[in-house]
């Protein structure tokens, strides 16, 4: 959608490992010191998340890998990624998925009563 998404990665390695997030329908990279990428070391020694932060509309074909890297190797993963629309129960909530629930229930019973009348 128009609100863009977070991407979340984070890496367990030891020496600690480098983040980066891949846009393959960008043909881009994003590495540690861009401005959409905020990396955190956690308080151990060997933990670091990436976030990135995309903007605006997204394609609906967008993939983002993360890749984190150290002098042992790097490893890829592909982020799962959900469309908006798919997400629309989350937004509202339970507490508002059950009074939308109820007003599909009382309008299924108004329109029942009406019929026979």
């Amino acid at each position: 959608g128009g609100e863009g998404a977070r991407c979340v990665c984070s890496a367990w390695a030891v020496p600690e490992a480098s983040v980066s997030f891949e846009l393959p329908w960008l043909n881009a990279t994003v590495t540690e010191g861009h401005r959409d990428l905020t990396v955190m070391a956690a308080p151990g020694p060997a933990t670091v998340t990436g976030i990135l932060t995309l903007r605006g509309a997204l394609e609906p074909r967008a993939a983002v890998v993360c890749r984190a890297r150290n002098p042992h190797g790097s490893v890829r993963e592909q982020l799962r990624f959900q469309h908006p629309g798919g997400l629309v129960w989350a937004k509202v909530g339970p507490v508002g998925a059950v009074v939308a629930f109820a007003i599909v229930i009382a309008l299924v019973c108004y329109l029942s009563q009406s019929r026979r009348k």
